[in-house]
């Protein structure tokens, strides 16, 4: 949903940026031109414009003059048609039929390639305002918004940086099956005929690795859900920071079980020691205040963020 609450953030930039794109091609002069250089100048705008993906022409009826102008990416996939399609039925067409500007459309699922675009769509009037047709582009959300962001760079090493993660995240995992196992194997001197009645050193042995089994597979499956699965919005201070509690409370589980465990053993085994089991207990409840804390600070200047980004659109 990051993309979308920031297309909200910015569309009123976004909608000047792709309407301007539009607009400086939108003209009578070229709905009266020839089909061939109609298909020129738009072909122009594609290549000097990547982040959009089609182009085409619509006349007063919202009836598409000539085939789709891609880009060379959809090219490829054979998208250079729609010559006669009736696009009346479209959002961007009711936007632009009574706007004497361009139009920006809300986020939708393109049935074209399954991505997220979004459409701006300039109307074509004459003197007296009449409108003779439209001149309309499509685009990517995530190309839009990295356009909007100067963030091609950031977003070109992407795949490389989900590629360390999904290594790292497997070699996690494979720390957590071999805990996992070792800990398994150490049950077999729990049950074992040969081991004292008194004896609990193998109890707390598989106890404290399925503990940390769990705490590092937690870790694996976070990295491998935020950096790879998920896509990251890093301005955000809200992404850092679930990332960070996830990973702080998988660490308070494992050190609250390991401070149970050693209040036990202690109790039986070394009274004297007892204090230091409390002292890894009272050590884990202030982690948990301060994990506390830093959420709810954390959530406050969000929500503080959030009104001030309001406040300077609502005065933009």
């Amino acid at each position: 949903m990051n993309r979308f609450e920031h297309f909200r953030e910015v569309r009123k930039d976004l909608a000047a940026l792709l309407g301007g794109v539009v607009d400086a091609l939108a003209s009578p002069a070229l709905l009266q031109q020839h089909a061939d250089e109609q298909r020129k100048k738009l072909t122009c705008l594609i290549n000097r414009h990547p982040f959009l993906d089609l182009c085409y022409l619509l006349d007063a009826e919202g009836r598409q003059i000539g085939d789709n102008v891609a880009a060379s990416r959809r090219r490829a996939a054979g998208k250079e048609d729609g010559d006669g399609v009736d696009r009346s039925h479209r959002p961007y067409y009711r936007l632009a039929l009574n706007a004497l500007s361009p139009v920006l459309t809300e986020p939708y699922l393109s049935s074209a390639n399954g991505h997220i675009c979004v459409t701006a769509a300039a109307p074509i009037r004459d003197e007296k305002g009449q409108l003779l047709g439209m001149l309309v582009a499509d685009s990517e959300l995530d190309r839009a918004l990295a356009l909007l962001e100067e963030d091609d760079i950031r977003r070109g090493f992407e795949p490389y940086f989900k590629a360390i993660y999904t290594l790292f995240s497997t070699g996690l995992l494979a720390v957590s099956a071999a805990l996992g196992f070792h800990a398994l194997v150490s049950l077999k001197q729990v049950w074992s005929a040969v081991a004292a009645p008194g004896d609990f050193t193998a109890p707390f042995q598989a106890t404290i690795l399925f503990t940390l089994a769990l705490a590092v597979f937690d870790l694996s499956k976070t990295i491998f859900e935020e950096e790879v699965l998920l896509r990251k919005d890093i301005r955000r201070h809200s992404t850092t920071r679930r990332t960070l509690t996830r990973f702080i409370a998988a660490i308070l589980i494992a050190v609250s079980i390991e401070g149970l465990m050693l209040v036990f053993k202690f109790a039986l085994d070394a009274p004297q020691n007892l204090w230091l089991a409390v002292l890894l207990l009272v050590a884990a409840a202030l982690l948990l205040v301060a994990l506390g804390i830093y959420v709810y600070l954390g959530g406050q200047a969000e929500v503080l963020l959030s009104q001030h980004r309001d406040q300077r659109h609502d005065a933009g």
